[in-house]
């Protein structure tokens, strides 16, 4: 019968230990820092992708209400701001926002230009559910109702109703306005994505 000393032991020890060792800083540096990289990337341009699209939208809301002179454009990201700014009126006497309703129902270029930023972040949330673990089921719930809203936002056309739906929508975006709460000052889209940047 063949007996293994306590060198043989010990040397086998050795070796499991070595190649877990090995094994675990392989996976390490070849699996798991890539995939966080890539998670982590995909949630920052999210965030990005967001304000590019607040930013592109007011570009065009400006236009839209004869206000092109406004001239520090990053202050309407804030929501009480946007808020003050577009219940005012413009030079010809209308309300900014209802200006920019009036004409996207009858600009067709202009409303395919808020539908396709609208898009582009949709494209980014939904890359960005796919290709993260989004741990917090808030989050992911939130984002995954904000997708299917943009969805059916996508597919407005220029009618009365059609624009309606999209300005209460696009209001509620960059004034924080609820039907249950009323105004808020906290950006709910930009803070669930900053809990999805935490996840």
């Amino acid at each position: 019968m063949t007996t293994v000393d306590s060198n043989g032991y010990g040397s086998m020890i050795n070796s499991l230990s070595v190649g877990f060792v090995v094994s675990s800083i392989f996976y390490f540096l070849v699996v798991y820092m890539p995939e966080y990289k890539r998670r982590n990337m995909a949630r920052e341009r999210l965030e990005d992708e967001y304000i590019r699209f607040k930013m592109s939208c007011i570009n065009t809301f400006l236009i839209l209400s004869d206000s092109q002179d406004y001239s520090n454009k990053e202050k309407l990201l804030n929501l009480s701001e946007f808020r003050c700014y577009f219940k005012m009126e413009n030079r010809r006497g209308e309300k900014r926002w209802d200006a920019v309703a009036n004409s996207l129902e009858g600009n067709e270029y202009y409303l395919k230009e808020v539908i396709y930023h609208l898009r582009m972040l949709n494209e980014e949330i939904r890359y960005t559910r796919n290709a993260t673990n989004l741990n917090d089921p808030e989050v992911f719930d939130f984002l995954n109702r904000l997708s299917q809203i943009i969805v059916r936002m996508e597919l407005a056309e220029k009618e009365y109703d059609d624009v309606k739906s999209l300005c209460r929508f696009l209001w509620a975006i960059f004034t924080g306005w609820d039907l249950a709460k009323g105004y808020s000052d906290s950006d709910i889209v930009k803070d669930m994505i900053g809990r999805a940047n935490k996840t």
